[in-house]
């Protein structure tokens, strides 16, 4: 629980850098806060794998898609800031200094996390934008 407020704060903090604006950034704050949660839970599950990151991911994805419908901004705003907290930065520092140690193999399977991680992230994203965009704008067009 204090991971997913400290990863929302996290957001928020990007999105200032980010010059996002007031209750976009708390909406992008929030979105951080539940995707990381979830990413943090489904992480602890033995066995798990990158899931939590794809799964993160995706919410991420979801969530940006149905704030951007809904504040009639662009998903980018919300995702980018909220994306940030699973940038697997820290595996690539590792892989960076066991380069530098002269220890090779420990610094591939660094960065090969790093990277498999980074693919989990985008297809998470991906996937959310392929297939919440077209059903919200299904739902728009259809007269209620």
């Amino acid at each position: 629980m204090e991971s997913a407020l400290l990863s929302g704060l996290t957001a928020v903090a990007f999105g200032l850098l980010y010059q996002v604006s007031g209750r976009t950034l708390v909406v992008a704050g929030i979105i951080g806060a539940v995707s990381w949660g979830l990413s943090s839970l489904l992480t602890s599950i033995p066995g798990s794998g990158l899931l939590g990151d794809f799964v993160g991911a995706l919410v991420v994805g979801a969530m940006a898609e149905i704030a951007a419908s809904v504040r009639h901004q662009p998903a980018l705003v919300f995702a980018v800031p909220a994306i940030i907290v699973f940038v697997p930065g820290d595996q690539v520092y590792e892989s960076m200094v066991a380069f530098l140690k002269s220890h090779f193999l420990s610094g591939m399977q660094y960065g090969m996390g790093a990277l498999m991680a980074a693919g989990a992230i985008s297809i998470g994203l991906a996937l959310a934008t392929a297939v919440m965009r077209p059903m919200l704008r299904r739902r728009k067009r259809k007269p209620v």
